[in-house]
């Protein structure tokens, strides 16, 4: 049976897609690719939002509700607006976790639909230039996706209150630069282990 919800500490998360604008090949979904914290996240199909709100329950319960599995839940942007409209309604608070590179995916700014639906975006970048970037990650749009995070990190302080970017402590990684980064635009900073079982 597919996990579409997991429990992890305080926080319930979502698994709502496996597809993803990265190919990283460090990526969760590789090294523990029948198991994660207990969990089969490998989906045969997207659930509905339906299907997803069922497993919930009350929001209230957790800390946060985090959109996190082995995809990018922004790829399926419309059923993440469903269920975050749905768990704010309902008195919980929404996080999503993403590559970043949402709005160049659709060629457009998606961010003001986030607005009012989502209380914290975290950002990965891992990466503190274009060609580590992409040597790193193996994006879906190469060199160019660096900054395209970069450039989303910074507009979705404009309509969500709390943006974090995180960045991966590789072995030979000056994850500094990352930080750097994240102060000159504004927003909050997350180092994550490499290889662990953190989100």
């Amino acid at each position: 049976m597919n996990t579409v919800s997991y429990i992890f500490e305080d926080n319930l998360y979502l698994n709502i897609t496996n597809r993803c604008m990265m190919a990283c090949p460090y990526c969760i979904k590789h090294k523990w690719a029948n198991k994660f914290r207990g969990s089969d996240l490998k989906l045969e199909k997207e659930p509905s939002c339906k299907e997803v709100i069922e497993t919930i329950g009350d929001p209230k319960k957790y800390n946060e509700v985090i959109f996190c599995g082995y995809g990018d839940s922004l790829v399926n942007l419309k059923t993440v607006k469903e269920i975050s409209k749905w768990i704010k309604e309902n008195g919980g608070k929404v996080r999503i976790n993403t590559a970043g590179l949402a709005n160049r995916y659709y060629g457009k700014n998606i961010l003001p639909e986030l607005k009012g639906l989502v209380d914290i975006i975290s950002i990965s970048l891992n990466g503190s230039n274009p060609k580590e970037h992409n040597e790193l990650n193996q994006p879906m749009f190469k060199e160019e996706s660096f900054h395209e995070i970069v450039k989303f990190a910074e507009e979705a302080k404009n309509y969500i209150p709390e943006v974090v970017i995180t960045a991966v402590k590789f072995p030979g990684f000056d994850i500094l630069k990352v930080e750097e980064i994240a102060k000159e635009i504004g927003v909050k900073f997350r180092a994550r282990a490499y290889l662990d079982n953190e989100d």
